[in-house]
């Protein structure tokens, strides 16, 4: 089946990162009709409308999402995507044009540019199986599940995004509201007492952050698991064991320089499977969206989950 004969869906979140979407897509628009894509658009309205609109999109026959939005609405969409009633989840395929506030999982493919010629990308179909983290945790008596693309954490890096979460709404969707954010939350920030087992592998300490890759950045470009690929079955995890207050400004060096996992707080470890305990309430997030405080999160890879067009 070619392009042409596809059944696009495209969900775009006006709300994205930067404002400039909302002139933008006259464009984007202009382009897929340009280039004869058969599609129909969808804008989200609120938090985790994608996820429905995703969910909706699958459940009706649709294989191909175009996301136009940040880490957030890709999240939400492949959210949306594995809790459809679609039974073989690795037949959808999703391409994105990236407009968030950090782009993460775009920097990793290098679709920073999102003036590409999205068209050509599409025609051309390198198309990559990548994988998807589910991450499980009780919450109000419920189990529930919530699924990531680039990275899961708790502690510090959780911090983080929720200081960015509430600056950008005074800033702006600035990929540098997050270094603001992170000397912020760094001189703030406590640690707490985790257990973070990784496959058969596991350390008891007082921690910093706990980040679980399936994508090497975060947080607007920063490396906190350098050598994480997301199609290789595994995560890269880094636990960061509490710092002096030296080491902390040190930290800030090695991970301006894309080095953290060469900290001396930090244990690096490569896994399928990860559990993070505590009997303190931890603040955690996945793609930038912020979870319910819980003191067990257990986190396993779902290898070749999705496809990617890159």
């Amino acid at each position: 089946m070619g392009l042409r004969d596809e059944q696009w869906g495209v969900i775009v979140n006006p709300y994205s990162g930067k404002r400039e979407l909302r002139k933008d897509w006259a464009r984007i628009y202009r382009m897929l009709k340009f280039a004869e894509i058969r599609f129909f658009e969808q804008m989200t309205a609120y938090p985790g409308h994608a996820v429905e609109i995703a969910r909706s999109l699958v459940d009706t026959g649709v294989r191909h999402i175009l996301v136009v939005g940040g880490d957030g609405t890709m999240n939400e969409v492949v959210n949306g995507v594995f809790s459809s009633s679609l039974v073989d989840k690795s037949s959808v395929s999703i391409a994105l044009i990236p407009y968030g506030t950090g782009n993460d999982w775009a920097r990793f493919w290098g679709l920073a540019d999102k003036r590409h010629d999205l068209s050509a990308r599409l025609i051309e179909r390198r198309k990559v199986m990548v994988d998807v983290g589910r991450l499980r945790y009780s919450h109000d008596g419920k189990e529930c599940n919530r699924y990531f693309i680039n990275d899961a954490s708790v502690g510090l890096s959780a911090t983080v995004v929720k200081t960015t979460n509430r600056l950008k709404k005074y800033l702006g969707g600035h990929s540098w509201v997050y270094t603001l954010s992170l000397l912020l939350s760094v001189c703030l920030y406590r640690s707490v007492r985790m257990k973070v087992v990784a496959d058969n592998s596991a350390i008891e300490k007082e921690m910093f952050t706990v980040t679980v890759g399936n994508g090497c950045y975060t947080g607007g470009g920063f490396k906190q698991t350098p050598a994480a690929v997301p199609y290789d079955g595994l995560f890269d995890i880094n636990a960061i064991e509490r710092p002096t207050f030296m080491s902390i400004i040190k930290g800030l060096g090695f991970l301006f320089r894309g080095d953290i996992d060469k900290h001396p707080c930090s244990n690096n470890y490569v896994a399928k499977r990860a559990r993070i305990e505590s009997s303190t309430a931890l603040l955690a997030e996945t793609d930038g969206i912020m979870l319910p405080e819980c003191t067990e999160y257990d986190i396993e890879i779902i290898p070749s989950a999705i496809g990617m067009y890159v």
